[in-house]
C-alpha cells in the first residue's frame, strides 16, 4: 500500500453506469500515475452495469486505487463519500466520462510544491462519441477559460473578483486541485439531493482560499454529454433543476454574508446571485405545462425572490434583469415576453 504521507493527489470520481466511458479515463489516470503519487477513489453510485467490475480489475495493479460502493444516491453524496476516504494532499474531482491530460502533470506537480490552497488550470471541451483517445480529444478541444490569468498566487477573494471582472468566473468543479486540509478546515461538503451542487462548493472554496495559483496548461478534457441533466427538457427534470436553484441561491446568500471579503468582491458576487436567479426564469420558460409555470412563479412570489434582489443590483444591466424578473414573477409580464438577460 502506498504510504499516505507520499500521496500528492486524490482523484475522486462518482460513477453511475459509466462502463462505456471508464476505459478511456482509466488509461489517462494510469498515465498520470507514472508521473506522481496518485490515489484514485471511484465511488460506484449503485450502477447496474459492469462499472464496478471494470474498475475492480485494475486494483491488483494499482494498490493505491480504491473502489467504494454505495446505493444510488447521486453525485453529491458520492463525492462526499470519496472525500471522506481521501488521503492526498490535494483532491481533484474528476467525472467518469471526462479525461485528464498526463502531459500537464509536470507543471501541476511543480505548482503543488508551493503549497497553495487551490490550483487552477486550463481545460477543454469536446463532444465526440464514447470511444475516444487523447489525441482526438485534444484536437476537438474548445478552451474553458477564454482569457489569460495571472501566473502568481492570488488571495482567493482577489481571484474570484479578477475572474468576474473578466467575465470568466466558472463553477466547474474539476477545474481545480483543492488542498484537502482546506476542505477539512471549513467542513466543506456537497449538498446532497440537489442539482448544480458544485456552484456553492466552488464559490466557497475559492473565497476561503488564502492562495490560488493558475497554471497555464491544458490539464482536463470535459466531454459535452447531450444526455446529461443540464441538457434535459423533460418537465420533471426541469422542475428539479429549478428547485435546486432556489437552494443554490440561499447557499450563495449565506456565503456572501458570512465570508470576509472586500466590499467590491461582495458586490460582484451579489451580481452573480442575480445571474443564478435568472436561471429559474430561463428554465421556467421551457416548461410546457401552464400548471408547472404557475407553480414556479408562485414559489418565486412566496420567497419574494425578485424583491430580495433589488438591493443587490449595482448597475443598470442587473437592475433591468431584476425588474424583468419581478414583472414576470408578478404575472405582469409573460415568461418569454422579454428576456431577463
Amino acid at each position: 500500500m502506498l504510504d499516505s504521507n507520499r500521496i500528492l493527489l486524490s482523484i475522486i470520481t462518482p460513477a453511475y453506469n459509466a462502463s462505456a466511458f471508464l476505459p478511456a479515463l482509466i488509461a489517462s489516470v494510469e498515465a498520470v500515475s507514472k508521473e506522481l503519487a496518485v490515489e484514485w477513489i471511484l465511488v460506484d453510485d449503485g450502477s447496474t452495469d459492469n462499472t464496478a467490475e471494470l474498475f475492480r480489475a485494475t486494483l491488483t495493479k494499482h494498490p493505491a486505487w480504491q473502489l467504494v460502493q454505495q446505493p444510488n444516491g447521486g453525485v453529491a453524496s458520492a463525492r462526499n463519500l470519496g472525500l471522506a476516504n481521501a488521503r492526498g494532499k490535494y483532491v481533484w474531482f474528476v467525472d467518469a466520462d471526462d479525461l485528464i491530460v498526463p502531459a500537464a502533470m509536470a507543471a501541476l506537480l511543480s505548482a503543488a510544491a508551493t503549497n497553495v490552497d487551490l490550483l487552477s488550470f486550463q481545460a477543454g471541451r469536446f463532444c465526440v462519441g464514447r470511444d475516444v483517445d487523447m489525441a482526438l480529444a485534444t484536437t476537438a478541444t474548445a478552451k474553458i477559460y477564454r482569457l489569460g490569468k495571472p501566473s502568481y498566487p492570488m488571495l482567493g477573494t482577489d481571484w474570484v473578483s479578477h475572474l468576474i471582472t473578466q467575465k470568466d468566473w466558472k463553477h466547474y468543479l474539476w477545474q481545480y486541485w483543492y488542498r484537502r486540509e482546506l476542505l477539512s478546515q471549513h467542513a466543506m461538503q456537497f449538498r446532497a439531493g440537489i442539482i448544480h451542487e458544485d456552484i456553492a462548493f466552488v464559490t466557497q472554496a475559492a473565497l476561503v482560499a488564502s492562495s490560488v495559483l493558475y497554471v497555464d496548461t491544458l490539464a482536463y478534457h470535459y466531454r459535452e454529454n447531450p444526455h446529461s441533466l443540464s441538457h434535459h427538457v423533460d418537465e420533471a427534470k426541469l422542475l428539479d433543476r429549478i428547485e435546486s436553484y432556489f437552494v443554490v441561491l440561499e447557499q450563495l446568500r449565506v456565503l456572501n454574508a458570512e465570508v470576509v471579503m472586500p466590499a467590491h468582491t461582495r458586490a460582484q458576487l451579489e451580481g452573480e446571485v442575480i445571474g443564478q436567479a435568472l436561471q429559474v426564469f430561463e428554465l421556467a420558460k421551457q416548461l410546457v405545462e401552464p400548471a408547472s409555470r404557475r407553480r414556479v412563479l408562485a414559489r418565486c412570489r412566496a420567497q419574494r425572490l425578485a424583491q430580495r434582489l433589488f438591493s443587490q443590483a449595482h448597475n443598470i444591466k442587473r437592475l433591468r434583469q431584476v425588474l424583468v424578473m419581478w414583472l414576470q414573477q408578478s404575472a405582469l409580464l409573460p415568461l418569454g415576453g422579454v428576456s431577463a438577460k
